[in-house]
């Protein structure tokens, strides 16, 4: 009966001297809790981090009011293109209009035409006259006009979220 305890000892395995055998079900299970808790740290690094769950979901647009400098700085007769704000001012003698940029079909930026002085579409052949009425191609109205004001300073201010009549313009 002796012996058949002396077969029971323990090894040092079990003693304590070492916590894991390197089997490939250990190493499996390891690199299974291993990936388990590196996926459930990426998802909480998502929602708790630097733009995470509590960052505001805010869009930093500029401003749809901004002025666009003096009525002198603009040529008589002339077309100019605010590319940064997509917007035209047009200037007949004394008075200004502000045109939007995007085409009235597909939302394409229009471009003027010195030579024929009207709005082209490159895309899909859209034509507009100076003052934004549209004339031939698949664009379904005019192009938007928005609101243009003389402030205290004496500088144009466009306000890109009123849009306005197509007789409504500025005159100085």
């Amino acid at each position: 009966m002796e012996s058949k305890e002396k077969n029971k000892g323990y090894t040092s395995e079990s003693e304590g001297g070492i916590w894991f055998s390197f089997s490939r079900r250990n190493i499996l299970t390891l690199a299974g809790w291993g990936l388990f808790f590196a996926t459930i740290g990426a998802y909480l690094s998502q929602i708790l981090g630097y733009k995470g769950f509590f960052y505001p979901k805010v869009l930093f647009e500029p401003s749809p009011r901004f002025a666009v400098g003096e009525p002198k700085a603009y040529l008589e007769n002339s077309v100019t293109t605010l590319k940064a704000r997509k917007i035209f001012i047009v200037r007949d003698g004394n008075s200004f209009k502000a045109l939007s940029v995007v085409c009235q079909h597909l939302g394409c930026a229009v471009e003027f035409s010195k030579e024929k002085n009207i709005f082209e579409c490159p895309c899909h052949g859209s034509k507009y006259y100076r003052n934004g009425v549209n004339f031939a191609g698949p664009a379904p109205r005019p192009l938007d006009h928005f609101e243009v004001v003389l402030d205290d300073s004496g500088k144009l201010v466009v306000d890109t979220s009123k849009v306005v009549p197509l007789e409504t313009e500025l005159v100085v």
